[in-house]
């Protein structure tokens, strides 16, 4: 097959997938000359359309040069491309990015190919994911494969016939109100406007899957507003988004529905108005103000920021692909959803189904989906199942043959883990199949017919174990943090971070993921399933348990109920949640006990000080359940001049500053095993007395009106804690 057969072919598939208004996958395996010259011959027949046409390719090599960053591409979200390559895929062990492939996927508008480049096949052959993914490919007509190796191609064009699901080929549709493509566009811009001009502090969440419309949506009722304007009334609109690239869409539709406004960079004027975008630690720094404020792919944009702009404007629509790989992921519909729920009762929540880019049943969003289970359905659980004994649920450990042989069971475990989990990502898909050092363990419920998921946990093995054993050398490279090492998180963690020497000759099994069916939670399953994990986990010769996590005070106390440990609270914020990462431990063996005891004395010994400085913005209700849980015998114990501090501070005899420290260490020892200990007003001590916020930090936080007033309030605090120890 030369360029020109190939490039003639290529004009006839493309005019047949812009015919069915869908998009397709072309896999081209062999050398990079070969597939190279291919593309090449196919941007020569469209020389004269070039201008028009986008490329975005991912991989660099010799012949082909990538202009997506391999650690960015999410920035190409909510921009269109007719082409997508992804290059070098298997060539020296590099590997396909199941992420960067569902994301740029949703750029390709319809008649868009997406250019898959496969150098070596062996490497395929080798991963049940990349078997799974192939056999997922060969299932659909419309995607080909094309292999350098095999002479006389042949090169099929897909049966041209109406997808089933497909109910708009051929279909007249009569026109919509301002210029809307679907119903459902139609009114999710209507849902847009009313935020503007109904009731404040009703928020509107827009979902959908990508190419649904939704950016266009928020566009359209911008212009509309716009329009609607006055001299006497007139708006500024702000939209952010996590980069200004990824508006695209969004500016060029508000030039289509407003051809009278000016757009210049990154603010579209018009007579009595204005859109313009602020990015998000703008808007949060300054004082804007904004009519509205629109929020594009907010999933994108880490929680704690999403949080902190809902405190400060009071209409505010959030607009955002709800699948896994747009950064934070299911956290916008887990986490940010909860808060909106509990914050404002009155938020509202629209979803797009019908697509727009691209017809319904379209072949490329179809293999995304089921490659990435991004269409993993929970298993339903019906009212009278809700009630579960957790003693007659089955433990079992499900093996990756179990998982490809059985798509349905697959979906289940990862519907689950999906759902409990904001930063489930695509690649966990990859993970789950092809890292041998990751277990996979499920709680069922076993009716006559069948076995339903109720809860999922991924471990992996780390440290020193029979298959899993790391040399002096590499420990070595770690202690002087000249390497970092794979699947060996924790004992990396307490050697560079703690300073524990040894930290390499003990046996972890770490929870990565632990997870219950959401319509099943609070009834104590996942306590049953974390003791049946320890018992899995001492038959395997580990002498931890461990795990690491987002730090909230819930999600903490579930894990020291439950005897583990602290080892360490990290000093950087996630960026996606907010939260710093806590690394807890439960020894399983005897050496496991001793080493755990120094671990966490450890920890405790620093964690006063650190309040001050590292941890000075650690959470403080987080902060009071890390002290109850501090063993006693680690504190500093209160002499008799203490206490006369105390009760001084209390009645006002002394000064603040000179009976601090008297203050603190009661405190600590007031909070230890305290569980009940939670009133708010408790919270204002630690701020003040333990973190050392400032005077006018505490009044801006806690609403004092000055120094007077909050030194009054401690005292009748401290008075009052006095009474009752």
């Amino acid at each position: 097959m030369n360029n020109k057969e190939f490039s003639h072919w290529f004009c006839r598939y493309q005019q047949q997938t812009l015919m069915l208004n869908e998009r397709r996958l072309v896999v081209l395996v062999g050398n990079d000359y070969w597939a190279s010259s291919l593309l090449q011959s196919i941007k020569n027949s469209y020389a004269s359309k070039q201008s028009e046409s986008t490329w975005l390719i991912y991989g660099d090599s010799e012949h082909i040069n990538a202009n997506v960053d391999k650690q960015r591409f999410r920035e190409k979200l909510g921009s269109e491309s007719d082409f997508v390559v992804f290059n070098r895929i298997g060539f020296n062990g590099t590997e396909l990015s199941i992420d960067a492939f569902a994301a740029l996927s949703g750029t390709l508008v319809a008649g868009g190919v997406f250019f898959l480049l496969i150098n070596d096949m062996t490497q395929i052959e080798s991963s049940l994911f990349y078997q799974r993914f192939f056999n997922l490919i060969k299932s659909f007509s419309a995607h080909v494969v094309i292999e350098q190796s095999t002479e006389n191609t042949h090169l099929p064009l897909a049966v041209l016939s109406k997808d089933k699901s497909d109910n708009t080929i051929g279909k007249t549709i009569s026109p919509l109100a301002y210029g809307c493509v679907t119903q459902e566009q139609l009114t999710a811009v209507k849902a847009v406007i009313k935020v503007l001009k109904g009731k404040r502090n009703k928020p509107l969440v827009l979902t959908a899957d990508r190419g649904r419309g939704k950016s266009s949506a928020l566009a359209i009722a911008c212009s509309e507003l716009l329009k609607a304007a006055t001299k006497d009334n007139k708006l500024r609109l702000v939209i952010t988004a996590a980069d200004l690239n990824s508006l695209t869409v969004f500016f060029n539709q508000l030039m289509i529905s407003f051809p009278d406004g000016e757009l210049d960079k990154a603010k579209f004027c018009v007579e009595n108005g204005l859109v313009e975008f602020v990015a998000i630690d703008q808007l949060l720094k300054m004082k804007v103000d904004a009519s509205l404020v629109l929020v594009d792919e907010a999933a994108a944009i880490p929680i704690y920021l999403l949080e902190q702009l809902l405190l400060k404007h009071s209409r505010l629509v959030f607009a955002s692909t709800i699948h896994g790989y747009e950064g934070a992921g299911r956290g916008f519909t887990l986490k940010f959803q909860q808060t909106l729920a509990e914050n404002f009762p009155k938020w509202q929540c629209l979803h797009i189904h019908e697509p727009i880019r691209w017809r319904a049943g379209d072949p490329l969003e179809r293999l995304v989906f089921d490659t990435c289970l991004l269409n993993a359905e929970l298993p339903n659980i019906s009212v009278e199942e809700q009630a579960v004994d957790s003693s007659i649920l089955l433990f079992e450990q499900l093996s990756t043959a179990e998982l490809v042989a059985n798509e349905q069971l697959f979906k289940q475990v990862f519907a689950v883990l999906v759902t409990a989990h904001y930063q489930t990502k695509p690649s966990d898909v990859q993970m789950l199949l092809d890292n041998e050092h990751v277990q996979l363990v499920c709680l069922l419920s076993e009716t006559q017919t069948q076995k339903d998921v109720v809860a999922v946990a991924l471990l992996i093995s780390e440290g020193k174990s029979s298959n899993n054993d790391v040399d002096a050398s590499e420990i070595s490279a770690v202690h002087q943090s000249k390497r970092r090492l794979k699947n060996h998180f924790v004992p990396q963690s307490l050697l560079t971070q703690c300073g524990i020497e040894q930290a390499f000759d003990y046996h972890y099994l770490r929870v990565m993921r632990i997870a219950v069916h959401p319509q099943l939670q609070q009834q104590n399953i996942g306590s049953c399933f974390l003791d049946k994990i320890a018992e899995f986990a001492i038959l395997q010769g580990a002498d931890f348990l461990a795990s690491s996590f987002g730090a909230t005070k819930a999600l903490l106390s579930f894990w020291l109920k439950r005897d583990f440990k602290l080892a360490r609270i990290g000093f950087n914020k996630d960026k996606a949640s907010g939260e710093q990462s806590v690394l807890v431990l439960k020894a399983l063996s005897q050496k496991g006990e001793k080493a755990l005891a120094d671990i966490n004395a450890e920890f405790y010994r620093s964690f006063s000080y650190l309040l001050t400085d590292e941890y000075k913005y650690l959470i403080t209700d987080l902060v009071a359940s890390i002290l109850q849980n501090c063993p006693l015998e680690f504190l500093t114990p209160l002499n008799q001049r203490d206490r006369e501090n105390i009760e001084a501070f209390s009645m006002g005899y002394r000064q603040f500053s000179s009976c601090v420290f008297s203050l603190h260490l009661w405190l600590q020892h007031l909070f230890v095993g305290q569980t009940t200990m939670n009133d708010e007003k408790l919270l204002v001590l630690i701020y003040r007395i333990m973190q050392k916020h400032s005077i006018s930090e505490v009044c801006s936080y806690y609403g004092f009106t000055g120094k007077k007033d909050l030194e009054q309030f401690m005292q009748s605090q401290v008075r009052e804690l006095l009474c009752k120890v």
